[in-house]
């Protein structure tokens, strides 16, 4: 006879304990298939004894848990002995047959008690478990299910409190899901019904794009999703790299060709009218598509007259090279002010877009391109062959000793944080320090650098430079969020710059973001002096960049940082627009008051504002320019004259731009000017047109006729700025015939002899007085 050991209960109380329970009311055949797995003989007799003769099977011999009776040899007084019937069986079990159990069953309900039958005490009834079980197997029993009784409300405990926990963790789950699945769901229903069945053909990419941009424009002006194109210049922007030739052209835009088919049309529809079509038909057509409308003022009309121009001047321009990277087209032979003429097959047109050409110019590296191009002043047309290659975009423009190289005066231009912003610092600074040995045989005194118009990049970039200045174990920014992680980035390296090197930074109002990071990090722990007029941009956020289906990007406002003195920077505050109602959905932007900024302490114990940028150290005006000279660098004249100069002259060792260049520059303006290619007064011309509509709606007719006399006053007094800034516009003369013939670092590096804010930096650095003074307690901020 076999019956269940101690390990095979065991392993049935570590399962399901309502199996051990139903030993007492499932039928033989299941019992006999349930027990399968859990026979081994009780007894230490080797013979098998016959309990149940073959005849009394009823169900095929599903387990052995009484045994086979395939052995006849057993003795019949064997037999007697160990025989038992199936009556003997069930009474041991204390089990019942299925009728009974159904009887029993029926009287529990007729007595409507309801008892809970502890497992472990109908484990304890089997009567065998006492008459043949070793006292071992007794023993072990007894105190599991000890306990197991004592350990039952904690397991009740367990599963209740996990049942809570979980509660707790998935409704909040569950409501942001619900909150955000309902709009989703109905713009895609939105956009769904409007594809299928609204009345004329739509671009569901272009609706999509158009309902995601007004969402995000609602937040702040940094928030953008980044379409497929759109995506591959952010990344080109991050990583500084692509596969190119390496130059930046210019030309007119998708948006310019498109702008300029519109007037196309419109120029038909204008001159349209007939007897047949009448030009109160056309004008009302009009009204409703977008053309010339009935109710139109002149100066809407001369607004787009102007932009067409402008539109048309680039599409007569065709597209130019703006810059040929050194190392890569320059090298080829590619110039400033060349043409395009085709890029291998493919023809350039009028109606040839930027992007277009950019298309053909990039590729896999390695591929080979022809490009042909015109010059000015080089007859036909010239073809270059080179291969596509990884282009580096470099943040380092240039990095040279300034002034007397004997002072070991060094002078770092950085343009921006990509990922290699780092490690080309260390470059830089590393040559500064060769040059500086060989010129005074000492280290360097003095680093200046200029951040002026760097729009910022990377945090981690930004980290990266930081770390060359700050001493190990400083705070060098940190960053909080909603969604955020707090982060404070810290400082484990030696400075890689001496300490005793005395370091300016310059600074402009173009100065942002990670450009701002390094700079609130250098004034904040009092490393080095921030020179420039005024103060910084004032862009204390942290965008994310997050990859999307189908090659798309979503840039979104995650975070704002704060420099080391525990100061936020960001000049706006930008409040949610968007709704029903709304005119536009754009968000508000609110200034930072003056009022509302609050005081931080540097190392040193120096008063610093946040809100509104970092305020310069010691303040330098920058060069002010005249309405002309703007004039002149937007329109592209100064450009265009260099150019045509290059076509007549040839350049030579003393090149300047004498009284005879600028006489001629003059004149060519005065021609563009006649010929209506440039209006001077264009800086003018907007709030101008706005104060004439203002005046007609008001039926100040006089005022207007006034207001037309002051346009040419302003002409008038335009054209004395060219002598009141000759030297200015001499010099822009200068830099774009330069940049004809040669490469950017040296056009940079000739610049810096008339730049005003850098030949003070100069003289700060050599002052060591005055450099100590502007970093000690209590300093105040200096105005030259």
């Amino acid at each position: 006879m076999r019956l269940l050991s101690a390990a095979s209960i065991a392993a049935l109380l570590l399962q399901q304990c309502v199996i051990v329970d139903a030993f007492t009311s499932i039928p033989q055949q299941q019992y006999s298939h349930k027990a399968r797995c859990c026979e081994v003989p009780i007894t230490g007799t080797k013979t098998r004894s016959s309990s149940i003769k073959k005849k009394e099977r009823t169900t095929p011999r599903q387990g052995k848990l009484f045994g086979d009776d395939d052995d006849e040899t057993d003795s019949k007084e064997n037999k007697k002995t160990n025989k038992l019937s199936m009556d003997s069986i069930r009474k041991k079990l204390q089990m019942s047959s299925p009728k009974e159990q159904q009887e029993i069953n029926g009287a529990k309900d007729n007595n409507k008690e309801t008892t809970w039958n502890d497992p472990l005490e109908s484990l304890k009834n089997l009567t065998f478990l006492s008459d043949v079980t070793p006292p071992a197997v007794a023993t072990f029993l007894t105190t599991a299910s000890t306990k197991l009784k004592k350990a039952w409300g904690l397991i009740i405990s367990f599963f209740v409190g996990a049942l809570l926990t979980g509660g707790l963790i998935l409704v909040p789950v569950v409501t942001s899901f619900s909150s955000v699945s309902e709009p989703v769901a109905l713009f895609e229903t939105v956009l769904n019904e409007i594809t299928s069945s609204y009345v004329d053909e739509v671009d569901t990419n272009r609706l999509f794009e158009t309902g995601v941009n007004a969402m995000l424009r609602s937040l702040d002006p940094y928030t953008e999703f980044e379409g497929k194109q759109e995506a591959v210049q952010l990344t080109e922007s991050i990583d500084g790299r692509y596969g190119g030739v390496g130059l930046v052209i210019s030309g007119m835009t998708p948006k310019d060709l498109a702008k300029l088919k519109a007037d196309e049309r419109r120029t038909v529809a204008k001159s349209s009218s007939n007897k047949l079509l009448p030009e109160d038909a056309v004008k009302e057509r009009n009204d409703l598509s977008g053309g010339i409308t009935s109710d139109e003022d002149e100066e809407d009309e001369q607004d787009r007259h102007e932009e067409m121009k402008r539109i048309k001047r680039a599409r007569e321009n065709g597209i130019s090279v703006v810059q040929a990277f050194e190392g890569y087209a320059y090298d080829y032979g590619m110039r400033v002010g060349d043409k395009l003429v085709s890029i291998n097959d493919f023809q350039i047109t009028k109606d040839t877009s930027v992007e277009d050409v950019r298309n053909n110019l990039r590729g896999e590296p390695g591929t080979p391109v022809d490009i042909s191009f015109t010059r000015q002043g080089v007859p036909g047309v010239q073809t270059v062959t080179m291969p596509r290659i990884v282009v580096k975009i470099h943040d380092v423009k240039l990095a040279t000793l300034i002034g007397n190289k004997a002072d070991g005066i060094g002078y770092i231009q950085l343009r921006g944080f990509t990922q290699d912003a780092g490690r080309e610092m260390r470059s830089a600074i590393t040559s500064l320090r060769y040059q500086a040995a060989e010129a005074s045989g000492g280290d360097l005194k003095g680093l200046i650098l200029d951040l002026r118009g760097n729009p910022g990049g990377l945090l981690t970039s930004a980290v990266d430079v930081s770390a060359l200045f700050v001493p190990k174990n400083s705070d060098i920014v940190s960053a909080r969020g909603r969604g955020f992680p707090d982060s404070v980035y810290v400082s484990k390296v030696d400075p890689f710059v001496d300490p005793s090197t005395k370091l300016a930074v310059l600074i402009n109002e173009n100065t942002a973001s990670a450009a701002e990071i390094v700079t609130g990090a250098i004034q904040d722990l009092d490393v080095g002096v921030v020179v420039g007029s005024d103060r910084t941009f004032g862009k204390g956020l942290v965008q994310n960049v997050e990859a999307l289906p189908f090659n798309t990007l979503l840039k979104y406002t995650v975070a704002k940082y704060y420099t080391p003195s525990g100061r936020c920077i960001q000049g706006i505050n930008y409040v949610e627009g968007g709704g029903p109602g709304e005119n536009d959905g754009k968000y508000t932007a609110n200034k930072v008051a003056a009022e509302d900024q609050s005081v931080f302490l540097t190392s040193s114990g120096r008063k610093v504002k946040d809100g509104g940028g970092i305020e310069a150290d010691y303040k330098v005006p920058a060069e002010k320019s005249t309405p002309l000279r703007v004039t002149l660098l937007l329109e592209g004249i100064v450009s265009d004259f260099a150019s045509q100069w290059s076509k007549n002259h040839e350049l030579t060792n003393d090149f300047k731009v004498d009284d005879k260049t600028y006489k001629d520059f003059q004149a060519f303006v005065a021609k563009k000017q006649k010929e209506g290619d440039i209006q001077l007064e264009e800086l003018y011309s907007s709030p101008l047109n706005d104060l004439k509509k203002m005046l007609k709606s008001s039926g100040y007719r006089e005022s207007a006729k006034e207001l037309e006399a002051l346009e040419v006053g302003i002409i008038k007094d335009m054209q004395k700025d060219f002598e009141k800034d000759r030297v200015a516009i001499k010099e822009d003369i200068s830099q774009q015939i330069l940049a004809r013939y040669l490469p950017q670092s040296m056009v940079i590096e000739r610049s810096l002899k008339t730049d005003n804010q850098v030949q003070a930096a100069v003289k700060l650095v050599r002052n060591d007085k005055q450099f100590k003074t502007l970093l000690a307690k209590g300093s105040t901020v200096p105005e030259i």
